[in-house]
């Protein structure tokens, strides 16, 4: 989806060293004026000039900037969440010492550039903002500054982009995983035990874990197939809100989403129960995000 951002009015501030020029020029003017030395008015006059031009310029350097494309990666309490974005410069002339922020960033750490958006194109960029705990977020700004070209001004143009972003609980926990639970007869899923016989194989269907692909017949140029077995019922592992009683709500949906990450890491397949919603049994990098999309959002209008 396509994200664009437009600049409201630019704020414009002298930095230090605007401020500490103007005092200058303030001490020169006194000195020209009690003296009467024109040579003094001279100079004290054409640095003013340096000085709007140089206002005049750092204005400029931001104009018709647009911010577009922005993507959120993915990102767990505690960490920083991590916006990548395009700055379109769709203007003939060049945008020099280009930086770029999140609406709260408060020290020049937090910037990223400086960076050159030539004419007629676009330049990759990036910003961060903290993640401090999970749910539902919008980046409501990208803040874009400069101080091109003299350092005198400083000019910041906030653009409205409203991203939609979430951030996922924090991955923690040390508690093992759920005996798998056994049901109906046959196998399903890569967390059956050993004991069960083998009655054939079928299609591989797209998400499956790859741990029962029968892959003999791959080798011999058959297509992707699963093993099933039977014999010891549908053996299913399942991460439950209820097997972490007499935790706190945050501490348990943490240790279920450790559970998640490292399922999705081993390749096995698992579902999701939790008091207000259930994922069916699976694998892959889609059910794992829905997974974790859930454990974000649980009953997240009562954190709010």
């Amino acid at each position: 989806m396509k994200i664009t951002g437009r600049s409201r009015r630019p704020l414009t501030r002298p930095t230090r060293s605007g401020y500490s020029l103007m005092l200058v020029l303030l001490a020169m003017l006194t000195a020209s004026t009690n003296y009467g030395n024109n040579m003094a008015y001279i100079i004290t006059f054409l640095i003013f000039s340096l000085l709007l031009v140089s206002l005049v310029y750092t204005r400029r350097n931001l104009k018709g900037i647009i911010i577009e494309n922005i993507k959120p990666q993915p990102a767990f309490a505690g960490e920083q969440v991590k916006f990548s974005l395009e700055v379109k410069n769709p203007l003939s002339g060049g945008r020099y010492g280009i930086y770029l922020a999140g609406p709260q960033a408060r020290s020049a750490a937090e910037l990223f550039g400086p960076f050159t958006v030539d004419p007629f194109s676009s330049a990759s960029a990036e910003i961060t903002l903290p993640a401090h705990k999970r749910g539902r977020f919008t980046l409501s700004q990208v803040i874009v500054l400069t101080v091109y070209p003299l350092g005198l001004f400083r000019v910041l143009y906030p653009v409205t982009v409203a991203k939609t972003y979430l951030v996922y609980p924090q991955p923690l926990g040390i508690l093992p995983w759920p005996l798998a639970n056994i049901e109906g007869d046959g196998y399903i899923g890569s967390s059956a035990r050993g004991g069960d016989d083998f009655v054939g194989t079928r299609p591989y269907r797209p998400g499956e874990s790859q741990h029962h692909i029968d892959w003999k017949v791959v080798a011999r140029g058959g297509p992707l197939s699963i093993k099933e077995f039977t014999g010891g019922g549908v053996k299913e592992l399942w991460f439950n809100w209820d097997q972490l009683s007499g935790l706190g709500t945050e501490t348990r949906l943490s240790q279920l989403t450790r559970w998640v990450l490292e399922a999705d890491e081993q390749g096995v397949e698992f579902g999701l129960k939790l008091l207000d919603s259930q994922i069916d049994v699976g694998s892959g990098s889609a059910h794992t995000l829905k997974c974790l999309n859930s454990l974000a959002l649980f009953e997240y209008h009562v954190e709010e």
